[in-house]
């Protein structure tokens, strides 16, 4: 996973060792078995209680000790290349390093996702419930699925532009931080509904102002970071008890008590504040979250009835609008849509003349550096028509301009570019041809020219069968 700044990544308190390789500290990892120890106990029970599959005992764990090395445990099998086993603890081992910049976060290691956690000070319940929290990255990462919301990552670098000197955006999020921290203290669920209802007001009028893209930061990392941080929480409330709402309420009363923080981090306060309260509220909210595209607070508005109100109208109008018969019509018009645009792509295809057809699969796809938008249809998912005019490109690799129509997708641009009489090919800036069944590997400094194209890729294979002339330009 990536992420430029961790809650967790947090200073070794015990003096880094010269980078030499240096043998597995014994001591150390003595108490860091203890830890993966109790991850084996309680994972299978506490793992499927947080979230559904999640099963932390399944994870392997690497602990980072800066400037020193890495102990991994629960790791089945043998070690990956660096780790050499630990004599005497089970299904550990030890590599010899000096990584003085790693952080807490998900990683890889032999082919393998495992949950890294820095070591601060070798206390085995604080750090079993940070290896929750990166445990669960590996979970979510390894359930995300297109078209689903839970698993989806924020846009990291949003945090370079947030408004943070927006004194109204402030002001708001300071709001709905008390209405969260009065919800989760409620002892009624009438009045902790009522608080979370004014919580999504607020905070929908305030993210209405803030636009979608910054909107998005933050609900994306409500699931993301809030979401780990929720199975620490819930670590924490297995392991020693204790009234886990009230200790999160506390963490947003402080949500701007420390400046030097980056703004990313208040996620890990709204995001598990809002999680226990779908906990109380509704407590199948999980499985719905996973299966669909809402955020945490989208969840929550459904659970409190936010939304009825608007649900009702929006009811009423389909009834009072014919919506039955309104679907019914834009699905026959869709498909007349589907139907009317694939017979272009046959025509314009099918005229005489020369296709042309450029595989731009190993360029990674291409960039348009003109296009003509009152000209340009979609045709099908992944694939467009441009009518009159285009200009794709990449970078050296790819130069062109087609003054015709021309299909693009994933995978090729194809347009018919005149009589072969009226195609120009060089090859270095020598005339070449390239007859039928013929095929040229890597030329360089190829070129295509008729009146309705000009073509330029800086290496590229080219063959030719029948009318069908297929360019590969390669980076």
């Amino acid at each position: 996973m990536l992420r430029n700044h961790s809650y967790f990544a947090l200073t070794l308190a015990v003096a880094a060792a010269p980078a030499a390789a240096q043998d597995a500290p014994a001591d150390t990892v003595a108490r860091l078995a203890q830890v993966g120890a109790l991850l084996a106990r309680l994972g299978p029970t506490l793992g499927p209680d947080v979230w559904p599959g999640f099963r932390p005992d399944t994870i392997p764990v690497v602990f980072v000790l800066p400037g020193r090395g890495s102990v991994l445990l629960n790791w089945a099998g043998t070690p990956p290349e660096g780790y050499a086993p630990v004599a005497g603890v089970a299904g550990a081992a030890w590599r010899s390093e000096a990584e003085r910049g790693a952080a807490s976060t998900s990683t890889v290691l032999g082919g393998r996702a495992a949950a890294q956690v820095v070591v601060d000070r070798l206390v085995p319940g604080e750090l079993f419930r940070v290896a929750v929290h990166e445990a669960f990255h590996v979970y979510e990462r390894a359930a995300a699925r297109d078209g689903r919301s839970f698993g989806r990552a924020e846009n990291s670098f949003l945090v370079t532009s947030y408004p943070v000197f927006d004194a109204d955006n402030e002001a708001g999020v300071a709001r709905e931080s008390r209405l969260l921290a009065a919800a989760l203290r409620a002892r009624d669920a009438a009045r902790t509904q009522e608080l979370a209802r004014q919580f999504l007001a607020a905070r929908e009028s305030r993210q209405r102002k803030l636009g979608p893209e910054y909107a998005g930061f933050e609900s994306d990392a409500e699931l993301n970071e809030g979401l780990a941080e929720y199975a620490l929480w819930r670590a924490r409330g297995a392991t020693e008890g204790g009234a886990v709402r009230d200790t999160v309420a506390a963490r947003l009363d402080s949500l701007f008590a420390d400046p030097t923080r980056s703004v990313r981090l208040r996620s890990y306060a709204t995001g598990p504040a809002i999680a226990l309260l779908l906990d109380r509220l509704a407590p199948g909210w999980k499985d719905r979250l996973m299966s669909g595209t809402s955020s945490l607070q989208d969840v929550l508005a459904d659970v409190t009835g936010y939304r009825d109100a608007e649900r009702a109208l929006r009811e009423q109008a389909r009834r009072e609008q014919g919506g039955d018969a309104l679907a019914r019509q834009a699905q026959a018009r869709v498909a007349e849509l589907h139907r009317v645009r694939r017979a272009q792509v046959d025509s314009v295809l099918g005229r005489p003349g020369l296709l042309l057809v450029v595989a731009i699969d190993q360029l990674g796809g291409v960039g348009l550096c003109g296009l003509d938008p009152q000209n340009l249809l979609q045709v099908d998912r992944g694939v467009l028509l441009h009518t009159r005019w285009v200009r794709p490109c990449a970078g050296g690799a790819l130069q062109a301009e087609f003054t015709t129509a021309l299909v693009q997708d994933d995978s090729t641009l194809r347009a018919v570019i005149g009589k072969e009489s009226e195609v120009r090919i060089t090859v270095g800036g020598e005339v070449a041809t390239v007859a039928d069944g013929e095929r040229r590997e890597a030329v360089e400094q190829l070129e295509i020219a008729s009146p309705v194209v000009t073509l330029r890729a800086a290496r590229a294979d080219v063959e030719r069968d029948g009318r069908v002339l297929r360019v590969r330009p390669k980076r």
